[in-house]
């Protein structure tokens, strides 16, 4: 991973101090993208930010008023899901745009 187990132990913290700033940096960019998934009959949308954090959910009223709690929770499933599949491919594509992590198979 670094150079054999006689590599230099100096390059090997070299490597790992550019791997901590690269993941740092890495960090940085995802927290500042937005991925918005939207329930198939399209009256909730759930917004993440590419560390998966829920930014915010937003719910038409027309929803509500239908009082339909399956509904909305297969809503709520369905939103959540599609920003989780964008955000993990829009983390993998920040990654890979970033030259991956060499040594780590990434």
């Amino acid at each position: 991973m670094f150079g054999g187990a006689g590599g230099n132990k100096f390059d090997m913290l070299k490597q790992m101090k550019k791997m901590r700033s690269q993941v740092k940096t890495m960090e940085k960019e995802l927290a500042g993208l937005n991925f918005v998934g939207i329930s198939k009959n399209k009256l909730l949308s759930i917004t993440l930010d590419g560390k998966f954090q829920m930014k915010s959910i937003q719910i038409e009223d027309e929803l509500l008023e239908k009082k339909d709690k399956n509904l909305l929770e297969r809503s709520i499933q369905e939103a959540y899901t599609k920003a989780l599949q964008d955000a993990q491919a829009g983390a993998a594509k920040q990654m890979q745009a970033m030259g991956g992590f060499p040594g780590l198979g990434m």
